[in-house]
């Protein structure tokens, strides 16, 4: 998994020191965006699937008995699972193949309907330059091509009939993962030979560039520019945003970054092969601010905001909690081979697949009420401060309306260039909105859009709404009711949070990859405050029947049309009762933890 500061490059960011200079926004040619609004997440087209990273071949330590673990991966109702097949496992010298503890993890989940994604590496020490790697265990050098790719080629042939997809190496982007460091020309390398060597054995197979932080771009837009991307199939990606929730950790952010990669380079299925969250102190927050009750809810809000943005498959990290290390759905208990100890969220898990299976989206339905702050029909009032990276004009291309907001920006070094735009006076955030959007036509960048507001202590915290992203008109918005880190306080003075009344002060433009350098034009239209209760439902169906998944982070009273007599309220743990209804009414109180309720439209 990626380091906190890797994770958080889009969510949350590093401070930046302003000093107030003054300027009016300057006017510069651009690009004309095309006229129609498209959207940059697309809304999922198949029923939802929702898989596990499993780890049996590789931390259950007894190849005779791992029906134990498989059985309750199939109660999870999972059928999917993220195998890792360790080359020092399979073959621990180079005149030696040992499939003892592969063919048993396999049988076992394959023998229960499971479809098996079998990951490919790391290294093992003997076919790493590293003098100091233990000869037949693991090692995270970077391995000798030719030795790797005749182990792929080895494992593949044993498993092709049984094993399709493929993904090669586990975030080759990170330090740890890919030593000594993270090597785009060398990993591209690989991945192209190892992917033909893999088709060779078997042209059926499905392959999948080892999960990336879709956060930070870089390394991804290296490995294509290196001619790597049409050798992979499938996207991989790791979008760890723990321990903030999925909301607040603004997750689909995600999606939108890497999508825009795909519409330079070639568009390509995403799947999510790792995301979770810790349950107490872990490697990305020694303070352990995530408890179980947390875990279990985030993990079914997490994998349908996922599934929502169009994400084909999402992988939970992980089945079983790793000492100093509680990811897992079953706590660690007295070791390895201890599966008595189920958290909540193996419930929680349980009950989002047992609903969720064969269902089909319908409609995200919005229970709030957007505000237009500022709908860019002029620019006057915005100044320019502090860095002179760019310029902010007024163009006839607009998402609504006649006209929007140009901004041009050039970053001209590798270091943290930005661009901030000041309103001159600030605009007030009547009431106590949740969140704040903008409608965006990106460059294909993933340059964060961010926003500054002002509160009732004068403090000026800062959020972001996403990475501009590609193309196409499409709205970003971030929740601003929680606690910002140090990093996001632009002028202290306060808790960290919004206190209302407040007002929007800036917009600014961070360039995240701090190696950009480069310009771009992108255009903001109907800058919006986002009103009502923070309330989500996501509307789907089976066989005639419509089923809601409802949840509110602060809680909240929510009513629902419906034409049934009665309707069924299942929640988090499975537990089920009837709900009455009062004139074609649902009523009912929503928390952060996600309830499911079916009933006829």
């Amino acid at each position: 998994m990626k380091q906190e500061a890797m994770r958080h490059l889009l969510t949350r960011t590093i401070p930046i020191l302003l000093a107030l200079l003054a300027l009016t926004a300057a006017t510069a040619p651009g690009a004309t965006p095309r006229a129609a609004p498209v959207a940059p997440l697309k809304p999922p087209t198949s029923p939802p699937v929702f898989g596990l990273n499993s780890h049996l071949a590789t931390r259950y330590p007894d190849p005779s008995s791992m029906d134990v673990p498989a059985a309750l991966v199939s109660e999870l109702g999972v059928t999917w699972v993220r195998e890792d097949l360790h080359w020092h496992r399979v073959q621990p010298r180079p005149d030696v193949w040992d499939w003892t503890f592969t063919d048993a993890a396999l049988r076992a989940l394959l023998s229960r309907g499971i479809n098996v994604l079998g990951v490919l590496g790391p290294s093992v020490g003997w076919a790493t330059p590293y003098r100091n790697d233990i000869p037949n265990d693991v090692s995270y050098y970077a391995p000798d091509p030719d030795a790797f790719v005749n182990y792929a080629r080895g494992v593949v042939t044993r498993y092709r009939r049984y094993v399709k997809h493929w993904e090669i190496w586990n975030e080759p982007d990170h330090a740890i993962f890919w030593r000594p460091a993270p090597d785009a020309a060398a990993y591209a390398s690989l991945l192209n030979r190892t992917a033909a060597a893999i088709r060779e054995v078997d042209p059926e197979a499905t392959i999948l560039i080892g999960g990336v932080n879709p956060f930070d771009t870089t390394f991804l837009r290296a490995v294509a520019e290196h001619g790597a991307w049409n050798s992979f199939d499938i996207l991989a990606i790791h979008p760890y945003v723990n321990p903030y929730a999925p909301e607040n950790g603004n997750l689909t952010a995600a999606v939108i970054g890497v999508r825009a990669l795909g519409q330079q380079f070639g568009e390509k299925p995403i799947w999510v092969t790792e995301v979770g969250w810790a349950s107490g102190p872990s490697d990305r927050d020694s303070a352990g601010r995530a408890d179980e009750q947390s875990q279990a809810n985030h993990l079914p809000r997490a994998m349908l905001m996922l599934w929502e943005a169009g994400v084909e498959r999402v992988f939970w990290y992980t089945f079983k909690d790793d000492p100093g290390n509680p990811y897992g759905l079953i706590r660690l208990g007295r070791g390895r081979t201890d599966y008595s100890a189920r958290k909540p969220a193996f419930e929680s898990f349980r009950t989002l697949n047992q609903h969720l299976a064969d269902t089909t989206y319908v409609e995200r339905r919005d229970l709030f009420e957007q505000r237009v702050l500022v709908d860019f029909e002029n620019v006057q009032g915005w100044r320019r401060v502090s860095q002179p990276n760019g310029a902010l004009r007024l163009s006839n291309d607009a998402y609504r309306g006649s006209s929007s907001a140009e901004l041009n920006y050039t970053f001209s070094t590798r270091q943290n260039d930005y661009v901030a735009f000041e309103r001159e006076p600030p605009l007030p955030l009547e009431g106590e909105p949740y969140a704040i959007g903008a409608w965006v036509y990106g460059d294909g960048s993933t340059h964060g859009l961010k926003v500054w507001i002002r509160d009732a202590e004068g403090e000026v915290l800062q959020f972001v709404l996403g990475p501009v992203g590609a193309a196409s008109w499409h709205f970003l918005q971030t929740p601003i009711g929680g606690e910002v880190e140090p990093g996001n306080v632009i002028v202290p003075g306060g808790n960290r949070r919004v206190d209302f009344p407040a007002a929007l002060q800036a917009i600014v433009l961070d360039d995240i990859v701090d190696s950009f350098v480069g310009g771009g034009t992108i255009w903001i239209d109907d800058l919006s405050a986002i009103h009502g209760h923070e309330i989500y439902d996501l509307r789907l169906e089976r066989n005639g029947d419509a089923l809601d998944v409802l949840w509110s982070p602060p809680g909240a009273r929510v009513t629902l049309a419906t034409r049934s007599e009665e309707a069924r309220l299942i929640l988090r743990d499975g537990a089920e009762r009837s709900l009455p209804v009062e004139n074609g009414r649902l009523r009912l109180t929503v928390g952060p933890e996600p309830i499911y309720v079916w009933h006829r439209r």
